[in-house]
């Protein structure tokens, strides 16, 4: 499965994934439909790969995932287009995907910080917590 990992060119760059196999571009479209979720994605995706489930399902906005020790199955809810691949690819991918959000994340934060006229090199007053409010 050959793909590659593009930004699109907005205010608010997003990831997208482009196969060369079209074929594959439903689960192109899963993850940026449903990237919100890219945590429980990962997470379900996890206990099966490690064996703490034997199946899991996700449910999102557009999209359901069924995954399987050895394939998942992606299906559309509006149109009932599925595509199946192997759990191995799905997770690839998926992880190529959540690293290039994070990208974003870190150049958008770097360029905050760089705009911000009150941003002075003293690191004593900021908390590192995460925090989860991602869009």
């Amino acid at each position: 499965m050959n793909y590659e990992i593009k930004i699109t060119e907005h205010k608010h760059p997003v990831p997208y994934v482009v196969f060369e196999d079209e074929s594959y571009n439903l689960l192109g479209e899963f993850l940026l439909a449903e990237r919100s979720f890219r945590r429980e994605i990962l997470s379900v995706t996890n206990d099966v790969d490690l064996g703490m489930s034997g199946s899991e399902c996700f449910t999102g906005n557009t999209f359901s995932l069924e995954i399987n020790k050895d394939a998942c199955k992606i299906t559309h809810d509006g149109d009932g287009r599925e595509l199946e691949v192997s759990t191995n690819e799905f997770k690839a991918v998926l992880l190529d995907y959540i690293y290039a959000l994070r990208e974003i994340k870190v150049k958008e934060k770097m360029a905050a910080l760089k705009n911000d006229p009150n941003h002075h090199h003293d690191h004593h007053h900021h908390d590192h917590h995460h925090d989860d409010t991602d869009s």
